[in-house]
C-alpha cells in the first residue's frame, strides 16, 4: 500500500508538471471582428491573446506572417487563427489598397525588416522633388505601409525588394520617389498612422 501511495503522488506530481509546462502563458492570434472567406488580413485586424497554445493554433508570435494572407473562411470576432484558415498571401489587395514593389539598398531599410513590419515610406527631397514652381521648399511625402513580403538579394551590393501594402491614395502619392529611388524605409510601431 505505502508503495502504490508512493506511486500515485509521483504520477500527480508529474502530471501537475505537465499541465504547468502546457499552461504556460504563449499566446495566440485572435482577430478583432467579423471578417468574410477572402478578406486580406492586415495588422489591424489581428490581436494577441494569452494563454496556452494548442497544436493547430498561430501563435502570437507569428502574428507578422499573417499580414496580406487570405483567409480561407468566415471567421467571428475574437476567434482564434488555424493555418486552416489562412491561405496564401494575397495576390490582389481589397478595392481600397494597394500593394508596391520597392527596391531597396542597404541603408534605406532596417536590417531586420520583416512581413508584418510597419514601416513609413519617406521620401528622400531632392532640388528637382522639393523645389514648386514658385521656388519654396515643399515637405517630403511620408505615408505609412505594412510590410508584406521582403525578397533578400543574392548578392550583398544588389537590392531587396520589398512589397507593401498601403491605402491606394497613399500609394499614388509615394509611387514616384519609389520608383525613382528617392525613399527610405522606416521602421515605425504597430500604432503609427
Amino acid at each position: 500500500m505505502l508503495l502504490g501511495g508512493v506511486l500515485v503522488a509521483a504520477c500527480a506530481l508529474t502530471s501537475a508538471a505537465i499541465t504547468l509546462r502546457a499552461g504556460t502563458p504563449a499566446g495566440a492570434v485572435a482577430v478583432r471582428s467579423d471578417l468574410p472567406a477572402g478578406h486580406v488580413l492586415d495588422a489591424g485586424d489581428l490581436r494577441p491573446v494569452t494563454g496556452a497554445v494548442d497544436a493547430g493554433l498561430i501563435p502570437a508570435s507569428r502574428a507578422g506572417s499573417l499580414v496580406g494572407r487570405k483567409l480561407t473562411v468566415p471567421v467571428v470576432a475574437g476567434a482564434l487563427l488555424t493555418e486552416k484558415n489562412v491561405g496564401e498571401s494575397a495576390a490582389h489587395p481589397r478595392p481600397d489598397q494597394a500593394l508596391i514593389g520597392a527596391a531597396v539598398r542597404p541603408g534605406q531599410y532596417a536590417p531586420g525588416l520583416a512581413p508584418g513590419d510597419r514601416v513609413a515610406v519617406t521620401e528622400i527631397p531632392g532640388d528637382a522633388v522639393t523645389a514648386s514652381a514658385g521656388g519654396t521648399r515643399t515637405r517630403p511625402q511620408s505615408v505609412v505601409a505594412v510590410v508584406t513580403e521582403v525578397r533578400r538579394p543574392d548578392q550583398p551590393q544588389s537590392p531587396a525588394v520589398v512589397t507593401l501594402l498601403l491605402p491606394r491614395s497613399d500609394a499614388e502619392k509615394i509611387a514616384a520617389p519609389v520608383a525613382q529611388g528617392m525613399f527610405t524605409l522606416v521602421q515605425v510601431s504597430q500604432g503609427a498612422r
